[in-house]
C-alpha cells in the first residue's frame, strides 16, 4: 500500500511537466496563428492601398487620352449681301434665259422637222406625177407619131406637083414633122415642086436642127 502511494507521487511531478510543456506548446500554436492573422490583416490593407492609389492614376491617364472637346467657334451662316443678291438674280435670269433659247431652239427643230416631212411629201407627190405627166406624153408622142406617119403616107402617094401647094400651106414645125418621117427620094421631089421661098426656108430649118447647139443655146439650156 506504501508502495502504491510512493509510485503516485512520483509520477505527480511528470504529469505536471507533462502539462506544462502541453499549454507551452498552445500558447505557441495560438501566438503563431494570431500573428499569421495579422499578416494577412495587414497584406490586405497594402493591397486596398495600392488599389486605391492606381484607380485615380489609370482615371487621370484615360482622362489626358480623351480627346479635347472641339472649342472653335460655331460657323455662322449669314445672309448674303446686296451685292452677291444681285449675282444670284443675274444668274438666275441668265439661266432663265437659256431655257428659253433652249425651249425655242426645241420648237424650231421640231417645225423645221415637220417643215422637211412636208417638203419630203410633196417631193415624192411631185415624182409621182413626173411619172403620170410622162406617161401621158409617152402616149401622146405615139399617138401623134402614129398621126403623122399616117399624113406622111398620104403626102408620099400624092403626085408631087399636087402635094406642094397644100404642103407650104402647112405650118413649119409640122413640114419638119412630116419631112423628117418621109424618105429621102420623096422629100426631095416635094422640095423641087415647091416655091423657092419655102423650100429655102424649109431647108434652112432642117440644116439648123441638124447642126449642133450653138454657146447661146447651152447657156441658155444650163
Amino acid at each position: 500500500m506504501s508502495g502504491s502511494i510512493v509510485s503516485k507521487v512520483r509520477l505527480f511531478p511528470l504529469l505536471i511537466l507533462v502539462a506544462g510543456l502541453a499549454l507551452g506548446l498552445r500558447a505557441v500554436d495560438i501566438y503563431t496563428g494570431l500573428s499569421l492573422i495579422g499578416e494577412t490583416a495587414v497584406a490586405q490593407e497594402a493591397e486596398q492601398a495600392s488599389e486605391a492609389e492606381t484607380e485615380p492614376a489609370q482615371a487621370n491617364t484615360q482622362t489626358t487620352n480623351a480627346p479635347a472637346p472641339d472649342r472653335r467657334p460655331p460657323i455662322v451662316v449669314g445672309l448674303p449681301d446686296s451685292g452677291e443678291m444681285e449675282i444670284i438674280l443675274q444668274l438666275r435670269q441668265r439661266r432663265e434665259l437659256l431655257e428659253e433659247r433652249s425651249r425655242q431652239i426645241d420648237l424650231q427643230g421640231q417645225l423645221l422637222a415637220s417643215t422637211e416631212k412636208r417638203i419630203d411629201d410633196k417631193i415624192l407627190q411631185l415624182q409621182a406625177l413626173e411619172v403620170k405627166i410622162k406617161e401621158h406624153l409617152r402616149l401622146f408622142d405615139e399617138r401623134e407619131d402614129g398621126q403623122l406617119r399616117s399624113i406622111v403616107e398620104v403626102y408620099e402617094k400624092m403626085n408631087p406637083k399636087d402635094a406642094a401647094p397644100r404642103f407650104e400651106t402647112l405650118p413649119l414645125q409640122t413640114q419638119l414633122d412630116l419631112v423628117t418621117r418621109m424618105k429621102s427620094a420623096k422629100v426631095a421631089a416635094l422640095m423641087g415642086k415647091m416655091t423657092p421661098a419655102k423650100a429655102t426656108a424649109l431647108t434652112t430649118e432642117l440644116a439648123t436642127r441638124a447642126a449642133p447647139p450653138g454657146i447661146d443655146e447651152v447657156r441658155k439650156g444650163s
